[in-house]
């Protein structure tokens, strides 16, 4: 498909509080596309407003809200909630606590939860398009968090564009995977143990979106050479701006350069 013309097609949704992004890319913008954004964007729709239900803490009945009151069946009788547990679990052992799944003393996993949505919804509703002869990519948007993908052998790729303070400070041509930004203004709860961070902005690139929200969102509360051995040990790949319009790019686990945002 060299040389082939794409058309990005795009809907909007709103649930569990975030505004979503819903993207399909295609070579054609025929009626047949049309409608399957259309269906599409239905089924995202309901499917993440099917998690607001079981995970919102702001639900009286939601299995996170049973499990606060102390109640253990979520855990043993539900496989979703025991998927986001034992990620949240493991991200806080992984980032040395400094990620906590816990907001006022009880278990409110709310970064995990928004994160895993995107990735259910998009391997669920919108991967499985990429079988369809006219989509060549999928992508679905939360948060600052992305998740994307791209059929075999087309030279089609997801640009990604990161910005910090209104400024450009990196362009990412992808095919598949997960990206996440975040801000040291970012508001989430005590789910991070906070320290002096020189970091203002940071974005990871993974191939889990959990993955990639909770180390972008770990570095706004590390020092940078904190951050650093984190890089090194979990091989992320990414960029951040320090408070001092330094940025640090690294490459799985490697540190490629240190250098200022341009004025």
């Amino acid at each position: 498909m060299k040389n082939q013309k794409y058309f990005i097609n795009t809907n909007k949704i709103n649930q569990m509080n975030t505004n979503f992004l819903i993207k399909l890319a295609t070579i054609t913008n025929s009626f047949t596309v049309m409608e399957l954004l259309k269906v599409i964007t239905e089924r995202i729709n309901a499917h993440l407003a099917k998690i607001d239900r079981e995970f919102s803490a702001f639900r009286y009945d939601s299995l996170v809200s049973q499990f606060q009151r102390g109640n253990p069946k979520p855990l043993a009788n539900s496989a979703d909630f025991k998927a986001v547990y034992n990620a949240a679990m493991l991200s806080e052992q992984m980032t040395n606590g400094i990620y906590s799944p816990y907001f006022a003393g009880k278990f409110d996993p709310r970064v995990i939860v928004i994160n895993w949505a995107i990735e259910q919804a998009f391997n669920q509703e919108l991967k499985p398009l990429l079988k369809n002869p006219e989509v060549v990519g999928v992508y679905l948007e939360g948060s600052d968090s992305k998740k994307f993908a791209t059929k075999q052998d087309v030279d089609f790729n997801w640009t990604i564009a990161i910005d910090s303070d209104d400024d450009s400070i990196a362009i990412y041509y992808l095919k598949n995977g997960a990206i996440s930004t975040s801000e040291a203004s970012n508001f989430v709860g005590n789910a991070l143990k906070r320290t002096q961070s020189d970091i203002k902005q940071a974005t990871v690139i993974r191939s889990s979106l959990v993955e990639a929200a909770v180390w972008s969102l770990v570095a706004t509360s590390s020092d940078i050479e904190m951050f650093k051995t984190f890089i090194e040990h979990y091989n992320l790949t990414g960029i951040v701006a320090e408070k001092n319009d330094q940025l640090l790019n690294f490459n799985f686990g490697s540190i490629i350069d240190n250098k200022q945002v341009k004025a």
